[in-house]
């Protein structure tokens, strides 16, 4: 239907539609973005007699990141296969999906998954899994909802953007055991929106060229910040 073949092409959307079906023979894409079920299946089925090769592949929030598809695809990229994406550029877990992938990832023999961005929205109701694979961030990370989700990530030396909102009041109770948290970012961006008290998660000495603030008890409470 298409005729790629021996380009190079920066980002490439694929939704519902079988990517083997285009000639990118000896063509080269930086970032595969795979949108939803059918582009994974596509995807993930060609990989073995594919001709092009992908740098970076991204995942969509209309994925199931507890699919046995999904899963896999994320395997052979950490198991290094040759066929497989390099890396993993965009990494979307919504509609309370992050625990639940993290328990699904035991079987993944390196305990740590790296990707460039990563989005999570996460409620406070589910209990925190009793796993050791962490995500390790490198670029980007936005994290709405339940604080305890930063006890799964490691932020890499590049962090560039740090984005957290709508920390959930309940998990501020003292009867709610919450481990302590550090985190470093030494350079760019830190935007807190809602509640200032998830500053109680970062550690002091950190260094930014950018803070923002975006809340109602800013205004109620203006001492509250030391």
């Amino acid at each position: 239907l298409f005729d790629l073949k021996e380009t190079r092409i920066k980002k490439l959307f694929v939704s519902s539609f079988d990517i083997t079906k285009m000639n990118l023979k000896n063509t080269n894409i930086e970032e595969l973005f795979l949108v939803d079920k059918a582009a994974l299946v596509f995807f993930y089925e060609s990989i073995e007699r594919s001709e092009f090769y992908v740098e970076k592949v991204s995942f969509g929030n209309n994925l199931n990141p507890k699919s046995e598809t999904f899963l896999n695809l994320i395997e052979r990229v950490h198991e290094g296969e040759t066929t497989a994406p390099r890396k993993i550029k965009t990494f979307v877990l919504n509609r309370d999906s992050f625990f639940g992938f993290l328990e699904k990832t035991r079987r993944i023999t390196r305990r740590k998954i790296h990707v460039e961005d990563l989005s999570v929205t996460q409620g406070g109701r589910e209990k925190r899994p009793e796993t050791e694979t962490r995500i390790v961030v490198s670029k980007k990370i936005s994290i709405t909802g339940n604080p305890r989700v930063l006890l799964f990530i490691d932020l890499g030396p590049e962090i560039s953007h740090l984005d957290i909102k709508e920390i959930q009041t309940q998990c501020r109770s003292p009867w709610i055991p919450i481990s302590k948290i550090q985190m470093f970012l030494t350079k760019n961006k830190i935007t807190v929106r809602k509640d200032i008290h998830v500053l109680q998660y970062l550690k002091k000495n950190i260094t930014a060229t950018e803070v923002g603030f975006f809340t109602i008890f800013w205004k109620k409470h203006p001492g509250a910040l030391r």
